[in-house]
């Protein structure tokens, strides 16, 4: 069972593999037909030139390829910016036979640098060959696009599901990147909308061969996207670039129609988000453990993102999960400054299975013991507030000297 969706193509040239030493990268998604597309897109105020530029091409809901640079984020940037990114486009569009509006475009990595035009003007055209020829339809191009995007990332990170639609398998695959200045909150507008609090850069890609009727894409996009990615949070910062891009060519045959296939459908996208969303956290720059954030018994879901939110980005909190050191004071202090009334006579705080705080008072578990559960890879905090039904999670990692050390030193 092949593991790539239908009727699409990729290809990537990673920092190591350019032809001159560079720390930017350059990957394409190409699908062979022109597919429905959306994006969702940060937030932030101060945004990346590649998102308004995306707004305007998805106008059409429909795009054939998704170039996509590293190590520049093309952000703050004047019009020699705008220029630049359209000349990227340009070039590609060229190179492929396609109508300029058929491309979307993706960038990452040092807010205020130009592009590298001059690498660009050689390597457009080289990759452009490469995704028509046999090599773009095998799964080491996947790879090598997915390795092309990272910038801090210490791993590839990618996801692939299938279903099985009007008895016809769909696929689904996606990649993204992120490990620092992550906390995305993403909307398809790129506006707060009902988003709330703040919220390198987080992109992903994805990728299906069902026929999917715009509408229901865009719709299944953002509550994936919001129960998904916008659920992860490395350091509390948000980018300027964050944005994760869909399309769906059809390839399969299969049309996603009945509310059956759109469940079925749904289902598999945030199945496949969550797992690239938990792969970002994992690999938060510097991080020796993930930490799962979970707040049940809440009066409203709003509330209970709200206390794993705070909770999930206190440093604090995961510099006790780093030192291995059972301080739940730390998380309940967090969760008493969210902005959330809560009763603390009502709070438990478990590690784990492990339960260390119950009813406003410590168990008698001893401090020793309470540590056996934060010496796993992969932490579980749980909080339960008493004070309603509603639930919520953040998925997050601890803070080590490792991210400290990467951040003094990011641009130079």
């Amino acid at each position: 069972m092949s593991q790539l969706p239908l009727g699409f193509r990729a290809s990537g040239l990673p920092r190591k593999d350019r032809p001159r030493p560079s720390r930017h990268g350059l990957a394409f998604f190409y699908s062979e037909q022109p597919a429905t597309a959306a994006a969702s897109f940060t937030i932030n105020e101060v945004k990346c030139v590649h998102i308004p530029i995306d707004q305007e091409q998805l106008k059409s809901g429909r795009a054939q390829v998704i170039m996509v640079n590293s190590g520049c984020a093309n952000c703050c940037t004047g019009e020699r910016g705008v220029r630049e990114a359209k000349k990227t486009i340009a070039w590609c569009a060229d190179t492929l036979g396609l109508d300029p509006k058929q491309v979307l475009i993706a960038s990452t990595g040092v807010i205020g640098d130009f592009m590298p035009m001059d690498l660009l003007a050689e390597e457009i055209p080289m990759l452009s060959k490469k995704l028509r020829t046999d090599d773009g339809l095998l799964y080491s191009s996947f790879h090598k696009a997915a390795e092309a995007i990272m910038t801090t990332d210490t791993t590839v990170k990618i996801a692939h599901i299938s279903v099985t639609i009007g008895g016809k398998e769909v696929r689904l695959w996606g990649c993204c990147k992120g490990a620092g200045m992550i906390h995305p909150a993403m909307t398809l507008s790129g506006k707060p909308g009902t988003l709330k609090g703040k919220h390198a850069t987080m992109l992903g890609f994805l990728l299906t061969d069902a026929a999917i009727a715009l509408t229901d894409l865009k719709s299944m996009l953002q509550q994936a996207t919001e129960a998904t990615f916008n659920r992860v949070t490395v350091d509390g910062d948000m980018s300027t670039n964050d944005s994760v891009f869909i399309l769906a060519n059809g390839a399969s045959g299969a049309t996603v129609k009945s509310a059956a296939d759109r469940a079925t459908f749904s289902d598999a996208l945030q199945s496949l988000c969550t797992d690239l969303a938990k792969k970002i956290a994992k690999d938060g720059e510097g991080a020796s453990k993930f930490l799962e954030i979970n707040v049940e018994g809440a009066r409203t879901e709003a509330e209970a993102q709200k206390i794993a939110m705070t909770v999930a980005t206190s440093p604090l909190v995961k510099t006790a999960a780093y030192g291995e050191d059972s301080n739940w004071g730390r998380i309940l202090a967090a969760m008493g400054r969210s902005g959330v009334r809560i009763h603390p006579e009502q709070v438990d705080i478990s590690f784990g299975p492990l339960c260390v705080f119950r009813r406003g008072a410590p168990t008698n578990v001893s401090a020793e013991k309470a540590r056996e559960p934060l010496r796993a890879k992969e932490v579980a905090l749980n909080i339960k507030l008493r004070s309603g039904k509603a639930k919520g999670w953040y998925w997050t990692c601890d803070f080590t000297g490792g991210y400290v050390d990467i951040n003094a030193r990011y641009r130079t």
